[in-house]
């Protein structure tokens, strides 16, 4: 009874997984500035222009209750992925559910004031470090949206990457 039980809710799990994904249509914004790219849904995101400077773009649902930015930034202190990854969190300090320092990148998140915070930032450095360009990710919705988002979002941070 046990294994057709978990057969059921991983079943069940695949095909949530999927539906979203399938439902879902995913495009493309790729920045020339800092040469990187992310796949976004784009029924449920529209792109804002892209900033004056070109360093990157802002994506909102039409209800606002989604936010995500993506944007580059030279690395002119030549900081480590290490230390970008140490203030980001203590800036973070409270709601921090999730943590983790990669090799060539970093991932915070956690809920704060009924919101889901996620935060993925990369260096396009040597093992991570000293690189010449930091790129973000950062989206937040809604508590109650998390089972929906969630999928979305692992989708959006695999794709998140330098050309």
């Amino acid at each position: 009874m046990k294994i057709v039980t978990r057969s059921i809710a991983i079943l069940s799990l695949l095909f949530v997984v999927q539906a979203v994904n399938g439902q879902t249509k995913f495009e493309s914004y790729d920045n020339a500035r800092f040469e990187y790219s992310i796949q976004y849904p784009v029924d449920i995101l529209t792109p804002q222009d892209e900033a004056q400077n070109g360093d990157g773009r802002a994506f909102l649902s039409p209800d606002g209750t989604v936010k995500m930015l993506v944007w580059g930034q030279y690395n002119a202190l030549f900081d480590t992925l290490k230390k970008a990854y140490l203030s980001d969190l203590r800036e973070r300090s409270k709601g921090v559910t999730y943590k983790a320092l990669l090799k060539k990148s970093y991932v915070i998140s956690g809920v704060k004031d009924g919101k889901v915070f996620y935060q993925k930032t990369m260096l396009n450095g040597k093992d991570g470090d000293g690189g010449a360009v930091f790129a973000t990710l950062t989206i937040e919705y809604d508590k109650t949206d998390k089972s929906k988002y969630d999928p979305i979002v692992r989708k959006m941070a695999a794709s998140f990457k330098f050309n």
